[in-house]
């Protein structure tokens, strides 16, 4: 049986603690694990197939990340940045890892995002 680049992304970050999200180059969402599921607050199934902005996410948000995934896409070159957010007056800083994920005819199927938290790390410098 032939697994499908999907399948293997649910069986890799399935159960990683850091938010991971796949991308089309257009920003619709083709995976989200758990972690990211819990971020966006909303069920995986609810997620997966639909729009950023069919999902209500801020353009704020989601419109610098979406420039960057479609670059990605296009030059199939990953990018990292940082990104900030502020979740129920915390700030949640985020080192994240922009990567294609190829087809076997090596055209880029979607974009890997994963969102390292590390806020943890920012309070701990600031207090010091």
């Amino acid at each position: 049986m032939e697994c499908s680049p999907l399948d293997t992304l649910s069986d890799i970050f399935g159960d990683v603690l850091d938010p991971v999200f796949a991308y089309t180059a257009d920003g619709r969402y083709l995976f989200i694990n758990e972690a990211a599921a819990e971020f966006v607050r909303r069920a995986p199934l609810e997620v997966v197939g639909r729009h950023w902005r069919d999902l209500g996410v801020p353009a704020e948000v989601m419109e610098p990340l979406a420039a960057r995934v479609a670059v990605v896409a296009s030059t199939g070159r990953s990018q990292h940045y940082r990104f900030e957010a502020t979740a129920l007056r915390d700030l949640r800083v985020f080192d994240v890892s922009l990567s294609p994920l190829w087809t076997e005819s090596r055209s880029v199927l979607a974009v890997l995002a994963i969102f390292h938290d590390v806020s943890e790390y920012f309070r701990l410098k600031l207090d010091s």
